[in-house]
């Protein structure tokens, strides 16, 4: 084998190479993306059933028989959103506030574990995505997932929804 056939084996040889690179680094880029995909559809399913055991609760428990008002003022006072004295577990929750400050994972066979963060405030229909700081008839519950598949750059993703409560004249 002379030198020139030498020469044309070894830049074949590199370019071969090369180009295994790049398609390895194409694929592992790939299973990253689907990876990533993956961590944020399973957290927004987390996440979503955490939003529909919170609905299950009532809007507010100061709301008095047969729970209808037209006064914001018998509400619970902003300051007071969360679990009530006695209310040491979810099963001890009787309203859409007392997830307020509420913390817990969940875990998943393909991710490990979930941390779920949930908090609770009132907002108005103007400004739906800053607290009011006083009572009004619309509440919005944020739920923040953390897992570190997430590929985010802190993790986390985050669902909201806005519950409002309609009286009755």
């Amino acid at each position: 084998m002379g030198s020139s056939q030498t020469l044309l084996v070894l830049a074949a040889l590199t370019i071969l190479g090369l180009i295994s690179i790049s398609a390895n680094k194409t694929m592992l880029s790939s299973s990253t993306i689907v990876l990533n995909s993956e961590a944020v559809i399973t957290g927004t399913a987390v996440g979503q059933a955490e939003i529909e055991q919170i609905l299950l609760k009532r809007f507010d428990q100061n709301l008095p028989p047969p729970y209808s008002t037209d006064s914001v003022n018998v509400l619970t006072s902003p300051s007071d959103l969360g679990p009530d004295p006695g209310e040491t577990s979810v099963s001890d929750f009787n309203d859409i506030d007392d997830y307020n400050g509420y913390v817990d994972s969940v875990a998943t066979p393909r991710f490990g574990y979930y941390k779920r963060t949930c908090s609770v405030y009132y907002v108005t229909a103007d400004n739906p995505d800053v607290n009011a700081e006083t009572q009004t008839f619309i509440k919005r519950i944020d739920i923040s997932i953390y897992n570190p598949y997430i590929g985010t750059p802190n993790h986390e993703i985050e669902l909201s929804r806005l519950v409002s409560y309609r009286y009755k004249d």
